[in-house]
């Protein structure tokens, strides 16, 4: 069968290059993927940069050839000046991620890049339609003025910027959303969800929950109404399971999208999704099998890892 949905690499095709690395992005747009997902975050002088953790991530950052030990310095509490002087481009073999991306091909000398660098890149080498997935992240805490001041400056950067109509906006935190879709409310964009078994307080594996792990503190958070949620608790909608009340929430805010986690997508929830209006991409999908089923459930992007498998189907 032929696949129609978008081919999205994930952080830039992180099972083939070092991850949010223009290097890897690159290498995306001349493979031949349809877009790419990455992370923004701000520094300590308010830049976004291309980075997944809210700290320097051991197993891939060295600084004059070696790796740092944790904890490593946050993003925030460092300039884009200072981010400059650590690699990012090769796994450490000893870690563990080593061992769940052995596919990986390293690029020593990658650094952790402004958002703007991609952006130049991107209307320099990519066609029209090239899709970027931006994802807003945050520690989705209680802090509302980190949220909306990492999506001022995102819009600040991208809303008279020719970059403005390859872009649709993700984000675990519901409020980064809200707070951009006010100031650019034609902005392509899609809700994301964490997976529903881990935000559903009373999943049948709730009981099995160690204490203090993160299933148990995202499901706890949950059913207290979880800051990421911001103004659309799932709670306060109706529905007869979880999933299909966090849809809800989805299209109570406004949303024209739901950026899911892939198993959450079967034949209930993307009927409810249509039936809603909500467009729906799946997140992160690294096997060929799993991509013929979602592109012929009707998914409009595939995030994944290895967008040379999507391509070959």
């Amino acid at each position: 069968m032929s696949i129609n949905a978008l081919n999205i690499a994930h952080r830039g095709g992180a099972n083939l290059w070092p991850e949010n690395t223009i290097e890897a992005f690159a290498n995306a747009i001349e493979m031949g993927a349809d877009g790419i997902e990455f992370d923004l975050q701000l520094t300590a002088d308010k830049k976004l940069v291309l980075h997944h953790d809210n700290r320097l991530n051991a197993d891939i950052t060295r600084r004059d050839g070696a790796y740092l030990s944790k904890p490593t310095p946050y993003i925030r509490q460092l300039t884009l000046a200072q981010l400059s002087a650590y690699d990012v481009g090769r796994i450490n073999p000893e870690s563990a991620l080593a061992k769940r991306r052995p596919t990986q091909q390293p690029i020593d000398g990658c650094r952790v890049q402004e958002f703007s660098v991609l952006c130049d890149m991107v209307l320099q080498n990519a066609k029209p339609s090239f899709r970027l997935y931006a994802e807003l992240k945050t520690d989705m805490d209680n802090n509302v003025q980190a949220a909306e001041e990492l999506a001022d400056c995102f819009v600040a950067q991208i809303k008279d910027h020719a970059i403005l109509p390859y872009i649709t906006l993700v984000s675990f935190d519901w409020r980064c959303l809200s707070r951009v879709l006010k100031q650019l409310p034609d902005l392509q964009h899609a809700f994301t969800t964490l997976s529903f078994a881990e935000t559903d307080p009373e999943h049948p594996s709730a009981h099995n929950d160690p204490p203090g792990s993160y299933v148990a503190m995202a499901r706890r958070a949950s059913a207290q109404g979880a800051p990421w949620w911001g103004d659309y608790d799932w709670r306060t909608q109706s529905g007869d399971s979880h999933g299909v009340r966090v849809l809800r929430a989805i299209a109570a805010a406004g949303g024209r999208g739901w950026f899911a986690e892939a198993r959450d997508i079967n034949r209930e929830t993307m009927a409810l999704a249509i039936d809603l209006g909500l467009t729906v991409s799946a997140w992160t999908v690294n096997e060929a099998d799993a991509m013929q089923k979602l592109a012929q459930a009707g998914v409009e992007a595939i995030i994944t890892d290895r967008p040379d498998i999507m391509l070959n189907l």
